[in-house]
Formats: C-alpha cells, structure tokens, sequence
C-alpha cells in the first residue's frame, strides 16, 4: 500500500467530496440535519490524522529536545510513545513519549520535505 499516495488523495478537498459522494447522497441531511457529504469527510479527515503503528513523527520530548520515530502508541494522557534510535552509540532503538508535533523542514531551494 502505497500510503503516501493515499496521504495525498486524502488532503486534497475534492477528492473527499468524491468520495463522500461515492458513499452516498452527499445532500442529504441525517435526522440532526447534518449533510452526510460533511459527515464523511469529518470522518475521512479523522482517519486521516490517526496515526498508524510505524508511522514516521516528531515528538517533543522537553521544551528544548525533539525526536523523530516510529509511532508505537498514543498513551491514555495524551502522549505519543516512538521508537527511535537519537542518541544512541549502539545499534538499537529506545522508546520515547512527549507531544506530537508537526515538523516542517525546507531544503535549501526553499521546497518543503
């Protein structure tokens, strides 16, 4: 499965009104009168930010440390637990915990990665 095609379907707001559409009649209202076309694309906006099990993403370990792993678990207080290998002298991994966040990086040709 080629996730990072399906990351980009996901993100681009036509594609979920498609598939909204696909799953239903995307004008009709439920009986809270919600357009089901909306519901299924707050859903798919949802699935789309749940992290799967060997996820690449940074956490923030302290106010001045932030490391980048395998997503293995978000803890019941809100943590996310990954594995990464940052500053280790041996070959292994270690888990870590602190908060998701969203780590942007630009290439020196100012293209972001």
């Amino acid at each position: 499965m080629n996730k990072k095609l399906i990351q980009q379907l996901l993100d681009d707001d036509e594609t979920r009104l498609e598939i909204a559409i696909a799953f239903g009649d995307a004008t009709a209202a439920n009986e809270d009168g919600l357009l089901y076309g909306d519901l299924m694309i707050n859903a798919l906006n949802e699935l789309n930010d749940t992290l799967v099990q060997g996820d690449m993403v940074t956490i923030e370990v302290s106010d001045h440390m932030w490391v980048r792993g395998e997503y293995v678990r978000t803890r019941d207080d809100g943590k996310v637990e990954v594995l990464s290998a940052f500053g280790k002298l041996y070959t292994g991994t270690v888990p870590y915990e602190g908060k998701r966040v969203d780590l942007v990086v630009k290439d020196h040709e100012g293209e972001t990665t």
